[in-house]
């Protein structure tokens, strides 16, 4: 029924392979983990949430479930294969063939990205379901640069959870992590009961703000730091104190493609800098901006509520939209203040005669798009 030709990725977990089903007549991926691994019960909450995921029509960008088996050693789950594998392989080799000043010849549309990333998540919500492991690696693409979300092994059926360890550490929400949780919580044979719950749902508002953001740099925003005691993420405070600040010298800056000793350099560096394969982000002004959107409306670190998903993605087709009639906070204008206004408080090693410049740039959207 299933023929195996090659192994795609291998996890903690599984290994996926491709295959060719005679069944479906089409290549599919083999989920192949063995029992030993993953208890019946993790198996069967994977399994049930597929199933209710595929119980409607099936979402455009969620990756399906086609079949499911079993024998004594192994738990087969067949799905939906998607020619150009996960978007952080993909990033790699686009990356590889090109670098901030000369972007890759491979272009994907990072607005088309993440209208289908959010409408696939909003559809899970819609279920009653939170995916918790929101990433790069978890994000498929297709022949034609269409997403699927896949790998829905640590989603659960509920709005409320209070598991803390999760998914993976460097897109977890702050809320998510022991260190930000009293210790007494997690004491040997602490009852979880009493631990205190989060909102899945804004976790994953949270992790797909991360994993945004590390499709525009190819770097994570956060790295995590382990210790006996206590877990947290490096650089939080510091992103906590200031996000743009911290967005701003941390990732922006060290891109800019060449040196700025003098304004026609840095007017060089600004009009070629770019994130390497989005289309659609034509210098650094967009990028930043972006940035600053995902803050206002993902990245909320003291009130996870404050976080939403709706107003993320009104504001990126707001970002995107060339009506020069539009709200004047979205003007190409207002993209270029936001990024000298964080300049203005980091000149220290700017020479003390460089006149600060707010160049003219193209439109967001070509005429021809």
């Amino acid at each position: 029924m299933y023929t195996k030709l090659r192994s795609i990725q291998s996890g903690t977990f599984s290994t996926v392979y491709k295959a060719w089903s005679t069944t479906h007549n089409r290549y599919v991926a083999l989920k192949i983990t063995p029992k030993y691994k993953t208890s019946e019960a993790n198996m069967k909450n994977e399994y049930d949430v597929m199933k209710i995921l595929n119980s409607c029509n099936p979402h455009p960008n969620i990756c399906s479930m086609l079949d499911f088996y079993t024998d004594d050693s192994y738990y087969i789950m067949v799905l939906e294969y998607c020619e150009c594998g996960d978007l952080y392989d993909f990033l790699d080799i686009a990356k590889s063939q090109g670098s901030p000043s000369s972007p890759s010849l491979i272009q994907i549309d990072m607005q088309k990205i993440i209208k289908q990333l959010c409408s696939a998540i909003s559809f899970a919500h819609s279920l009653g379901i939170a995916h918790r492991d929101i990433k790069s690696e978890n994000i498929l693409l297709t022949i034609n640069g269409d997403i699927k979300l896949a790998d829905w092994g640590h989603a659960i059926q509920s709005p409320k959870s209070n598991d803390f360890q999760i998914g993976t550490d460097n897109y977890r929400a702050p809320e998510t992590f022991s260190g930000r949780v009293s210790n007494s919580c997690f004491k040997k044979n602490f009852d979880r009961s009493s631990a205190p719950l989060y909102n899945t749902y804004q976790a994953d508002y949270w992790s797909l703000g991360a994993t945004i953001f590390y499709l525009m740099f190819g770097d994570c925003l956060f790295r995590v730091s382990k210790s006996k005691k206590v877990q947290h993420l490096k650089n939080f405070d510091e992103f906590e104190k200031d996000p743009f600040a911290f967005i701003y010298r941390k990732y922006v800056v060290p891109r800019l493609s060449c040196g700025y000793n003098d304004e026609e350099d840095l007017h060089v560096s600004l009009q070629h800098t770019r994130q390497y394969i989005w289309q659609d982000l034509p210098d650094i002004y967009d990028v930043f901006h972006l940035c600053k959107i995902m803050v206002d409306t993902l990245l909320k670190v003291s009130n996870a509520k404050e976080r939403s998903m709706e107003n993320f993605i009104n504001e990126v087709d707001s970002a995107w939209n060339k009506d020069s009639s539009m709200d004047s906070c979205f003007s190409y204008q207002n993209k270029i203040d936001l990024f000298w206004e964080q300049w203005s408080v980091n000149t220290e090693t700017v020479p003390a005669k460089f006149q600060l410049k707010n160049f003219e740039k193209p439109c967001l959207i070509q005429d021809g798009k």
